[in-house]
């Protein structure tokens, strides 16, 4: 039961964190910049899976990681290139915005997609109905949702906040001022971040590297003020 309790949790907080950031920003209309933000992802995604399978990119071996994760990383800028080209320095709930759009796909849409099968298993198997799923796929289910304990469960939940919070000083950086500079940031921010995700590291590794990265966004964050 606890394990689908936190498992529910990851769905709410996927939902709650971009929502908050939206409906708190004093920009007026929200829409436009909510939908621009969600474009950008679904563009840059979509070039980056033209890519990957145009390439047969994977993440089988290191070096064909590596080479995964900078282009990756090369799609997401060059994209923001291209939507952001003629943004002057935005103010906070523009970017609030923005990054919320993006983050209504990242963050939500991306996490339910992983974990609402697992959620959907968890309710079966509370109410004893686990039977009404094919043989396969309740095997495959099971495996999974066993393999899951409290601990990992957390872990994640920080995770997605961590991540979250990452990801949002990359898009204040982004709109920090019109040059050249901000989209550099932008994406070796990102590249660390991809970094840490894909890498093996071991988890207490891979939260110090997090903790490390947020603390550097928000050192650079504090030397440009932007506007409410």
């Amino acid at each position: 039961m606890l394990k689908l309790i936190l498992l529910s949790v990851l769905g709410v907080m996927g939902l709650a964190l971009p929502l908050t950031l939206i409906l708190t920003a004093k920009e007026k209309p929200k829409i436009p910049g909510v939908l621009f933000g969600a474009t950008f992802y679904l563009t840059a995604n979509l070039f980056l899976n033209v890519f990957k399978n145009a390439w047969s990119l994977n993440l089988d071996t290191p070096t064909s990681t590596v080479f995964y994760l900078i282009t990756a990383v090369l799609t997401w800028t060059l994209t923001a290139a291209l939507f952001f080209r003629r943004f002057r320095p935005a103010s906070l709930g523009r970017i609030s915005l923005i990054y919320g759009g993006y983050a209504l796909i990242n963050t939500f849409v991306v996490t339910m997609a992983s974990y609402s099968p697992l959620i959907q298993y968890g309710l079966l198997e509370v109410s004893g109905q686990t039977a009404q799923l094919p043989a396969a796929s309740a095997a495959i289910l099971s495996a999974a949702y066993a393999s899951l304990g409290p601990l990992e469960l957390i872990l994640a939940l920080i995770e997605l906040v961590v991540v979250f919070l990452i990801l949002a000083q990359l898009f204040r950086r982004l709109f920090a001022d019109d040059s050249v500079k901000r989209l550099a940031e932008f994406g070796l921010g990102l590249f660390l971040l991809m970094v840490i995700q894909y890498g093996k590291w071991g988890m207490l590794v891979s939260f110090i590297a997090y903790g490390m990265e947020l603390a550097g966004l928000l050192t650079l964050g504090k030397q440009k003020k932007l506007k409410p």
